[in-house]
């Protein structure tokens, strides 16, 4: 009998044809219609009865006997950017791409469908439920198929979910994880001051709200300095300012926008509170008015300590010993937090191109590329922690 890894490099082809597939007609948001039209058509052809939830896909793979069940989730949207990779396959969609390899993630949990599906007599019991999930680039799809009910109908008593990467100096094949945190949240947030126009050579008769807008620049910088426990981190970016359309006219109005990423929700909340009080205090002092709008697009994703040592030990079963390690937290931020906030889970990370094997650019570069011959890999990596998993937890 085959292995597992056996039989994902048999059926690599067709995993390396679905993503080329999916990376020629990218789609953003949380419309992906496309991209759900294949997944659901090749989860058919496996033997799965696919349901839309939350604009996403679900599918469950029941064993027929007692067990738990483990959800395996890959995220199905593009970014809203021109590709420059030079493949082939390259997007054919204007403004719309695969540079953050969610086509990778689709098309190695269908190898995984595939692969389990036709392993369905070797479950030890319990169910595997397939989450194909929309708008995870700052559109809230976890949220969106939590809500819609992804996590009950069977319940979900684990979750597991992959994010590939190139451009680092791990080669292809090789996983690595963060137990404990390991992407932190994000808050958008937008300080819109309302001053009072003027002439440029009668400031006195104004508001000036771009000199409002840089006191709250500044005082914003304390938070992080002297307001927060120094050995948890958390990063501050105003990376927008926008105000005035003249050099000689005091505008009435102006914003800055930014982003707070944190791993500790102490500190999260500190900001968010913060943010209001400095923006609204600094501009009534001198004379305007501030408004917040802060928006969370992710909160930050926490491995399970159980979840994470139980499916490394699998992946160290099926790849090596040398090929899973552990790594530092990343401050980027993913949005499967909504399902590992509320379930056990482990969100891993596997390389398809190092920079010595040629894939120099990291996600989200117009440059990148992802390597094909890593992809039945992820496959092979869903479907033993799968197969592992619930005849641990039978």
């Amino acid at each position: 009998m085959q292995t597992i890894l056996e039989q994902a490099k048999a059926l690599a082809p067709e995993i390396i044809s679905w993503r080329h597939q999916i990376h020629m007609q990218p789609e953003v948001g949380l419309d992906l219609p496309k991209t759900v039209a294949l997944v659901t058509e090749e989860l058919k052809k496996m033997g799965y009865e696919p349901q839309e939830c939350g604009g996403g896909v679900v599918a469950v793979l029941d064993s027929g006997k007692p067990g738990k069940t483990l959800l395996l989730r890959a995220d199905m949207d593009a970014l809203p950017m021109d590709e420059d990779s030079g493949e082939a396959f390259s997007s054919q969609v204007a403004k719309s791409a695969h540079t953050c390899g969610h086509d990778t993630h689709t098309s190695m949990l269908l190898g995984a469908a595939k692969l389990l599906m036709d392993n369905k007599d070797n479950l030890a019991g319990g169910k595997v439920k397939f989450m194909f999930q929309p708008g995870e680039e700052g559109h809230g799809g976890g949220h969106k198929m939590v809500e819609a009910g992804v996590l009950e109908n069977p319940h979900v008593d684990a979750a597991m979910g992959f994010h590939s990467f190139a451009g680092l100096d791990v080669p292809t094949g090789h996983v690595v994880y963060s137990p404990g945190p390991a992407m932190a949240s994000c808050d958008m947030f937008t300080i819109t001051v309302t001053g009072k126009g003027a002439h440029g050579a009668r400031p006195e008769a104004g508001v000036d709200p771009l000199n409002i807008l840089c006191h709250i620049h500044g005082m914003l910088q304390t938070i992080n300095s002297r307001e927060r426990k120094q050995l948890e981190p958390m990063v501050l970016t105003l990376g927008q300012l926008v105000c005035g359309d003249a050099p000689n006219i005091i505008p009435n109005e102006g914003y800055m926008r930014g982003s707070i990423r944190a791993f500790s929700e102490e500190s999260r909340q500190l900001f968010i509170r913060r943010l209001n009080e400095i923006s609204k205090g600094v501009a009534e002092s001198l004379g305007g008015t501030a408004v917040v709008d802060c928006q969370s697009t992710g909160l930050a994703t926490v491995n399970d300590l159980t979840v994470g040592s139980e499916m490394e030990g699998y992946l160290k079963e099926l790849l090596g010993d040398d090929h899973v390690s552990t790594c530092e937290p990343s401050m980027g931020s993913e949005d499967f937090s909504e399902v590992i906030s509320r379930v056990p889970g482990v969100f891993m990370r596997l390389s398809l191109g190092s920079c010595e094997e040629g894939y120099c650019f990291g996600g989200h570069h117009p440059k990148v590329r992802f390597n094909d011959e890593g992809l039945y890999l992820g496959s092979a990596c869903f479907t033993h922690c799968a197969l592992r998993w619930l005849e641990e937890h039978k």
